[in-house]
């Protein structure tokens, strides 16, 4: 497992020698890294992640995923082409490449940001669920837009990411609701202590479906609650998980106004990243449900945490703090978790 933590401090490391900026003279680090994480997450070996019997079973039987853009994919590498790996080739190219212009145009500090997505985001979208690997690439690319709220171009990047993954479809309705100004803030940070005090008089998700008096709903509710509970056992809203979410948000709320003046973008990734907490709690009681909406709402993390370095003088002192928590959730997401298993790289096509 040691591997992952050499990736990451490969990055950390040699970020570190242009301040975590993208530069003209840190480009061949921009190619040696997107190329370095290209490799990994294509030509990771069988077994290394949970998803890739069922991809491999996608592939080959045409069941299981609904996107039309993985029967495209599968259909050339597969059915013309004559192999599985390709499918995951031609992910792993377009989750990376754009996850890399992406950053290039938002991230202020370019490497940090990367430094950051590898740590909480790379394991889960890139290495396991590759379809969302690639949304995630258009929908932050679309931040860009939503920031200015330029409509078309954002729905345009929007609907590319749902045409990869369908979960992608909720920001079409985050669009109207999440802004890039720091109107209804304090209402959006109120939705923390809610969402405890709504856990703590049982009023979630589930009981509120179960409430309708029609059994289809409710028979349906149940289902949902039960969906994924072999990969995700439940949600405990008291975890060191969710409290280290809480911890990274604390020192964002704080710092609010000089962020949101210094930082194009601060306010809407601050407002996806507590609806994110806000629906992990709300939704616990569907623990599938819950941290799949929590995971893509989080996405804006990588952009948002960095910031946090200009808030004290000498900046490294925050940076190392950042440096020491993007440490710990490595050792979190690819140690301690079952996301994924000792990696070996596999070049048979």
């Amino acid at each position: 497992m040691w591997f992952y933590f050499f990736l990451f401090f490969i990055i950390i490391g040699f970020g570190s020698i242009y301040k975590y900026k993208f530069t003209n003279q840190s480009l061949w680090l921009y190619i040696f890294l997107w190329f370095f994480l290209f490799i990994v997450a294509g030509f990771r070996g069988e077994g290394v992640d949970n998803d890739h019997g069922n991809y491999l079973m996608s592939i080959k039987d045409k069941w299981g995923i609904a996107e039309p853009s993985f029967y495209l994919i599968s259909y050339f590498c597969y059915d013309l082409l004559g192999s599985e790996k390709l499918v995951f080739i031609t992910y792993a190219f377009l989750s990376v490449s754009l996850l890399f212009i992406a950053l290039k145009q938002l991230a202020p500090y370019f490497f940090l940001s990367l430094a950051v997505y590898f740590a909480s985001c790379y394991v889960i979208h890139d290495l396991n669920a590759i379809r969302a690997g690639v949304a995630v690439g258009f929908t932050l690319l679309s931040f860009s837009y939503w920031i200015d709220n330029k409509k078309r171009q954002t729905f345009g990047y929007l609907l590319l990411a749902t045409f990869f993954h369908f979960s992608f479809a909720m920001f079409f309705l985050f669009y109207f609701i999440l802004k890039d100004n720091k109107k209804n803030l304090n209402l959006f940070i109120s939705l923390i202590p809610l969402a405890y005090l709504m856990y703590f008089i049982n009023i979630n998700a589930l009981s509120l479906l179960m409430m309708i008096p029609i059994s289809y709903v409710q028979t349906l509710a149940i289902a949902y609650s039960e969906w994924n509970t072999d990969i995700v056992k439940s949600v405990n809203v008291f975890s060191v998980f969710i409290l280290i979410k809480i911890f990274i948000v604390s020192p964002l709320i704080i710092f609010s106004k000089p962020l949101g003046i210094r930082f194009k973008g601060f306010y809407l990734y601050l407002k996806m990243y507590i609806m994110g907490i806000f629906f992990l709690i709300f939704l616990a009681a569907l623990p599938g449900a819950a941290f799949r909406v929590a995971d893509l709402l989080w996405i804006c993390e990588c952009l948002l945490i960095p910031m946090l370095i200009v808030i004290i003088n000498p900046r490294w002192v925050v940076t190392i703090l950042v440096i020491l928590l993007c440490t710990f959730l490595v050792w979190i997401n690819y140690v301690n978790s079952e996301f994924v298993r000792p990696y070996y790289f596999d070049f048979d096509l």
